[in-house]
């Protein structure tokens, strides 16, 4: 199984997927025209433009009003998956829910077979107890996930994707290979 760990790396920040899809279809844009589409809050989104730098997807040139942000070749390699995410999410209506750190890796890691709480925690390294358990309760209630009970002792918990979720995951596994192919580089 391809590791997540590329993909949690490059896009820790919240606004990280939305930025690339943005420089990849519009091309450069200044830090402040990035701020005003997202309605992000300034440090956010300077946090997020820093570790996007750092992770070499984009590069920022002073320019006389303000930094432009343009993506470098490993940006450009997994730009077209993040703007496939970003119009699969506004289609199926979960903006919120995609812009949290940890619910779409939970999705592609179960899509890919981890399907027990413990095999998906290992296959996200970072990832706490708290948040897990979050991110697979937002998952559900969003109808992207199913969730079994095996009555054995203890009760196991087994995660499967629902049908809206199975229709996701191409696109969410795209992404995550995106980025490593992307680090790899």
């Amino acid at each position: 199984m391809a590791s997540l760990l590329p993909a949690i790396q490059m896009f820790h920040y919240r606004w990280s997927v939305p930025t690339v899809a943005r420089l990849y279809r519009d091309g450069p844009q200044r830090a402040a025209d990035l701020q005003r589409a997202f309605d992000a809050a300034r440090d956010t989104l300077a946090d997020t433009l820093r570790r996007l730098e750092r992770a070499g997807v984009i590069v920022r040139t002073p320019a006389p009003r303000g930094a432009v942000c343009a993506l470098t070749p490993a940006g450009a390699a997994v730009g077209s998956a993040c703007l496939d995410a970003v119009d699969a999410v506004r289609a199926m209506d979960i903006v919120p829910l995609a812009l949290k750190k940890w619910p779409m890796l939970v999705l592609t890691a179960v899509g890919r077979g981890a399907s027990r709480y413990s095999r998906i925690q290992d296959e996200l390294p970072g990832i706490t107890p708290r948040a897990l358990a979050l991110a697979l309760k937002d998952l559900q209630a969003a109808g992207l996930l199913d969730r079994t009970v095996e009555h054995s002792y203890p009760p196991v918990s087994i995660y499967t994707l629902s049908a809206r979720g199975a229709e996701l995951f191409p696109v969410m596994d795209r992404l995550c290979r995106a980025a490593e192919a992307a680090a790899s580089r």
